[in-house]
């Protein structure tokens, strides 16, 4: 049975998968959850079943992800080939290579010292970057060079129709495109692939995305998927299929619900993350998920899909006053910000009525204490009232006289020293005195020739 190479192509867009790590002492760019093919997804007519999947995806653990597919004297090889290695390598390897339900997810690393040492790998390194940072960038994509065997078969899957079914799947390696026409050109298809026994192969191209759109299937699935989709059945009955698609495959204690559904796509959480999916009802009421799904963030009346730019200014506002607040904000998803903002809001307003009852008490016991006296006086006998007008009066004249020797005290001082009115004013008790005994001058011996006020500028004399 002759072997074929087919080069999936899939695409890197999501800037919340990419991260940094250590591996074997050297930091890593990781880009995690790519995701290289799809149980019983039908590429170039031909079926990828999902126990010829599982049988074969493990091969792409540890394997080289080279700068395009690699090609030696216009020819493709094998990645693992001396010359493409030299050429193509920039320290990029698959890893952690698992199936979750359907899918088959793998993380992309990228070694940061042996991708700098090399033009290519810097290129992708600064993509990457820029990714990460959000700027406004085209995606990535990446291509497995998967050999196989075709074997007889035909039918429909996923809402397409295949020919022929793909089996003993085998990953050669996994190419890195910045540049190259995504898959499926038929100037792409044209070459023979020559694996690492030096077998040749014929080439096909295919791309995950549009192999998983229902839509892209001729006339008949368009009309279903914009018109008629789950038109004969009722919302619960919608619902619930989307419910049992969701869990199939997942542990017992997996949960997952379906939050807000329309005709064509619906939303639904998943470990603190939200997703936005598309889906086809069959006319068996079972769900068929189109393409992948999408994480989003809900806006108070609408889900927005998270692209690579985007900025949300609602959460930069919430981040900046939970930073004001003195809160950790590093690390928390959206619904975690939310929460802590809410919290923040609600113990504000909770400090803010305190203090204001606080202050309400406080002016009432003022108010009663200023009454207080009144009263009492009130009922003070006659003589003691006389007594404590007597006692005003002479506390009045005291404090008068008082409040006049401090006033000549200070005009001297002011006069002597060149002060103003703030600092003077400032100046009481022995400050006060020490300075004015420095404006003292020699009196005649005549007492009567002396100077009434320090400012007079001249003496006045008896009469």
């Amino acid at each position: 049975m002759s072997r074929i190479c087919v080069n999936v192509l899939s695409v890197i867009n999501s800037a919340s998968n990419i991260t940094s790590e250590i591996i074997d002492g050297v930091e890593h760019i990781v880009v995690k959850d790519v995701c290289p093919v799809i149980d019983d997804i039908v590429l170039n007519g031909g079926l990828y079943p999902a126990d010829e999947i599982a049988k074969g995806y493990k091969s792409l653990e540890g394997k080289s992800m080279p700068y395009g597919h690699p090609k030696i004297e216009g020819q493709y090889v094998s990645a693992s080939n001396i010359r493409a290695v030299n050429e193509y390598h920039i320290g990029a390897f698959a890893r952690n290579v698992r199936k979750d339900a359907d899918r088959v997810l793998m993380d992309m690393c990228v070694n940061l010292r042996y991708a700098e040492a090399t033009d290519k790998g810097k290129e992708v390194v600064s993509r990457l970057e820029d990714m990460k940072a959000g700027k406004d960038v085209e995606p990535i994509g990446v291509s497995t060079g998967l050999g196989l065997n075709k074997a007889t078969g035909s039918g429909t899957s996923r809402g397409k129709k295949y020919s022929w079914i793909a089996t003993n799947q085998d990953y050669d390696h996994c190419a890195i495109l910045l540049h190259e026409t995504p898959a499926g050109t038929p100037q792409e298809g044209v070459g023979i692939f020559v694996n690492a026994q030096g077998d040749e192969m014929e080439i096909q191209n295919a791309s995950l995305a549009d192999a998983a759109d229902c839509t892209k299937e001729g006339l008949l699935n368009k009309t279903k998927f914009y018109f008629t989709n789950a038109s004969n059945f009722s919302f619960d009955d919608i619902q619930s299929a989307l419910s049992s698609k969701l869990r199939a495959g997942k542990p017992a204690d997996y949960y997952a619900l379906p939050e807000t559904v329309w005709p064509d796509r619906f939303i639904y959480r998943e470990e603190q993350k939200t997703y936005q999916q598309k889906y086809l009802i069959n006319d068996d009421c079972t769900a068929e998920f189109v393409g992948d799904r999408q994480e989003v963030v809900r806006k108070p009346t609408e889900y927005e899909i998270k692209t690579n730019g985007e900025k949300s200014p609602m959460k930069t506002m919430i981040i900046n006053a939970l930073k004001a607040a003195g809160k950790p904000t590093d690390g928390l998803s959206d619904d975690q910000l939310l929460v802590a903002y809410n919290e923040q809001v609600a113990a504000d307003k909770k400090a803010k009525d305190e203090a204001d009852e606080k202050a309400k008490k406080e002016k009432e016991e003022a108010d009663k204490k200023d009454k207080q006296p009144a009263q009492n006086q009130e009922e003070m006998p006659a003589w003691a009232k006389a007594l404590a007008e007597r006692v005003d009066t002479v506390v009045n004249s005291l404090s008068a006289n008082s409040d006049k020797e401090k006033g000549e005290k200070r005009a001297a001082v002011k006069m002597k020293f060149g002060l103003d009115d703030m600092a003077v004013n400032a100046l009481d008790g022995a400050a006060l005195d020490g300075l004015y005994a420095q404006c003292q001058t020699s009196t005649c011996l005549n007492g009567s020739f002396r100077q009434v006020n320090s400012n007079q500028s001249v003496s006045e004399m008896p009469e």
